[in-house]
């Protein structure tokens, strides 16, 4: 009964360390993904924008960032799908929880 026990504390460790780690390993993913996505921001964006800040604003739906990305396409923003996808995702997760509603 005690060897019982101990593989089933030894399998609840295990479980908890796992969980932990892929909570970590999806962290680090997001983190990487976010730098990715300000290095084209920085390189595509900042000449005419001086930041992704501004307190003033509201946050913005996913969608309502798609479409202001798309409509810098008309200012001559020359992105690509993936990096326009990249920055909606960078930008909506910065001002996450800040949205008017779920987007």
């Amino acid at each position: 009964m005690k060897s019982l026990v101990k593989i089933i504390a030894l399998a609840t460790c295990l479980v908890f360390v796992f969980g932990v780690s892929q909570a970590f390993s999806a962290g680090a993913k997001k983190a990487a993904a976010h730098k990715a996505a300000y290095d084209v921001y920085q390189k595509k964006c900042l000449s005419c924008h001086d930041s992704v800040a501004d307190p003033e604003k509201y946050g913005k739906t996913r969608d309502g960032w798609h479409l202001i990305i798309n409509v810098m396409h008309k200012y001559g923003t020359d992105l690509t799908d993936a990096e326009a996808d990249m920055i909606i995702d960078l930008l909506y997760d910065l001002r996450k929880g800040m949205e008017r509603e779920a987007g």
